[in-house]
């Protein structure tokens, strides 16, 4: 029962996202306007708002002007209630679920808002630094040193990288890291931080073989910021060991 309403919860918290996905990079607020076509501009009522659902009964179209809906829609949604489902099989039902429940939605907002325009906006960042400090204080298996040590790390190596590189790094993967660090802790950062690196080098070197990108042209870091906090999440404690056992 309870991986069926961590799934329910999942699609509509996924519902919401998309919500922030398409607004707020645009200035819309995300709790005020009504939800409309991007085409028409029709109000989306109710019924046609359940998620998932909705998609498979309109087939996959606006229900006023037939205009195709986006397949990312449904894909968040069901993204993050697969999420969900797999946390609560991972940690229970607690403050480890929500605390990770949190983090795994901004990151998938965030992932999808820079794969579309190449920016992570500071209200979800502010959103981030606000939650992941309030659980600092909820979370007592580490002491507060351990998650602003993570926070420091986090944003602080990929400001070395953008100092470095001279505008190499985004400020705004400085600001998640930030944020992932807060949550995660320093040791859980240093894993995310090389996961991220090494699958954002590999898929621009494949960018490049290919001739989908150039060298001069911008590859979104946050996605796969986002992809190793997932893994960092779910498998951090047996990477991190896997890691250490080829030097001990």
């Amino acid at each position: 029962m309870q991986y069926a309403v961590s799934f329910i919860l999942g699609l509509v918290i996924g519902s919401f996202l998309n919500v922030c996905i398409h607004r707020i990079p645009s200035g819309k607020s995300v709790a005020f306007s009504p939800s409309c076509c991007p085409d028409c501009g029709e109000r989306i009522r109710m019924r046609h708002m359940v998620p998932i659902v909705s998609y498979i009964l309109l087939g996959g179209r606006c229900s006023c002007c037939r205009i195709k809906i986006s397949l990312k829609y449904p894909l968040v949604e069901l993204l993050t209630g697969v999420l969900f489902v797999l946390l609560m099989y991972r940690f229970g039902p607690g403050m480890e679920f929500y605390k990770y429940s949190f983090l795994l939605s901004l990151l998938t907002a965030a992932g999808f808002i820079d794969f579309e325009h190449q920016i992570i906006p500071d209200i979800l960042v502010i959103a981030g630094i606000t939650a992941g400090t309030g659980f600092m204080f909820i979370d007592m298996r580490h002491p507060h040193i351990f998650y602003i040590a993570g926070g420091l790390l986090g944003g602080g190596v990929l400001l070395a990288v953008d100092l470095v590189s001279r505008g190499g790094m985004g400020g705004g993967d400085i600001k998640l890291m930030t944020v992932i660090g807060l949550f995660l802790g320093w040791q859980s950062t240093l894993l995310v931080l090389y996961l991220a690196f090494v699958t954002g080098g590999m898929a621009g070197v494949l960018m490049l073989v290919s001739g989908r990108k150039n060298r001069k042209d911008a590859v979104p870091f946050g996605p796969f910021i986002g992809g190793a906090s997932v893994a960092a999440v779910f498998f951090g404690h047996q990477l991190t060991a896997r890691y250490l056992s080829f030097f001990y």
